[in-house]
């Protein structure tokens, strides 16, 4: 990574995720019934709801397009409906 990159991503040291084991915010596979899901993402949720660098988190999960997990505090449907609304 070049040190503009590096500086960008700074954020994430000040993340509140970061003392949780990541499969809180991404799950563990496809065969996660749909109310386990919904528990662990409104859990996961929770967490971002009191992180400082939140918007910072967003807003590189949504220009990065990343695929999977909360991030920022929003699912994968919910990142692609406020790009689909970016784009209105």
């Amino acid at each position: 990574m070049t040190p503009s990159v590096i500086d960008e991503l700074e954020w994430r040291e000040s993340a509140a995720c970061l003392p949780h084991p990541a499969v809180l915010f991404f799950g563990m596979d496809d065969n996660e019934s749909a109310t386990d899901r919904r528990t662990r993402e409104e859990e996961a949720k929770a967490i971002c709801a009191t992180c400082v660098v939140r918007a910072d988190c967003l807003e590189y999960a949504l220009d990065m397009r990343e695929p999977y997990g909360i991030w920022g505090g929003l699912t994968e449907l919910e990142r692609k409906a406020r790009l689909r609304g970016r784009a209105s």
